[in-house]
């Protein structure tokens, strides 16, 4: 039996879905995602650990503040640490896919004490990350849709449709292969049309304003630790058309333990793709002492 509630954060409602018992384990989600992204592991994982996958703020039923500064990588790290907290834990198991890495790998080496094992999808290491920003054309012009998603009318174009421009990008291909069902992609347009949400979505990238990319590539990503010391498991998909596989290169350098596993022909979500195969890894790799 999965649960639904809402923990106040931050003088802000967030809505998460729970189940099980035991250890923490954390899910955010990623752009343009929400809670039921993980619902294959919450359906596993759950007989194990207890399970709580979030709707970040600004996605679904969560609040969603209007202004951009809200939306700073500063204040979406302090949300996990405050979550983590609300629990009654110190640490926890952290997976992050997308936008929800891009948190998760912040908080792992600002506050790494959170953090007993990182569980990642599909979402580049800042370091790297910035690296192939800078000296990468091809990076550069496979993020050049951050320009659009930072326009200030880029919610109501997205939406435009029942969201049409999504659904064909991230799930028509899914569905095509089968391994996503129509009733499925109706949930996440369900979940961007609610008051608000698409908009404050976009301000994820409206805050961080990668684009133009040549006025933030020039210094490198600053944060408090260059190194971070507990396992990590990182999930990529080598047809992933925002990331080049080139970001995986000299990873290792930051990380102690790390472990890839690379999935060919699979794109953006290797967790919605090959949910079955995930979590298999994802059981050996937690399995690991």
């Amino acid at each position: 039996m999965w649960k639904e509630d809402y923990v106040t954060i931050n003088d802000m409602d967030l809505h998460y879905v729970t189940a099980g018992e035991g250890e923490l384990m954390l899910f955010l989600h990623g752009f343009p995602y929400f809670w039921y992204n993980w619902h294959h592991q919450i359906e596993e994982f759950s007989k194990d650990y207890k399970v709580v996958a979030v709707d970040m703020r600004g996605y679904n039923l969560s609040d969603k503040p209007e202004d951009v500064a809200s939306y700073d990588m500063s204040i979406l790290v302090d949300d996990v640490k405050k979550l983590v907290e609300a629990f009654g834990e110190k640490e926890c198991i952290l997976v992050g896919h997308d936008w929800g890495g891009a948190v998760a790998w912040t908080l792992a080496y600002s506050s790494p004490e959170y953090i007993s094992r990182l569980i990642m999808f599909d979402a580049p290491h800042p370091y790297t990350f910035r690296r192939e920003l800078a000296e990468n054309p091809a990076q550069r012009e496979a993020s050049s849709y951050m320009g659009y998603f930072q326009r200030p009318d880029s919610h109501e174009r997205l939406l435009a449709n029942d969201g049409e421009k999504l659904r064909k990008m991230l799930f028509d291909p899914l569905v095509a292969k089968g391994a996503m069902a129509e009733a499925e992609v109706e949930k996440y347009i369900e979940a961007w049309k609610q008051p608000g949400a698409m908009k404050a979505m976009l301000h994820y990238y409206r805050a961080i304003s990668f684009y133009p990319f040549e006025d933030h590539v020039k210094q490198p990503v600053q944060l408090p630790y260059e190194q971070f010391d507990q396992p990590v498991l990182q999930f990529w998909g080598d047809a992933d058309a925002a990331f080049e596989n080139s970001n995986l290169d000299g990873v290792e350098n930051y990380l102690s333990d790390l472990t890839i596993h690379r999935f060919p022909g699979v794109g953006h979500a290797p967790h919605l793709e090959k949910p079955e195969e995930v979590n298999r890894l994802m059981r050996e790799f937690l399995a690991e002492k």
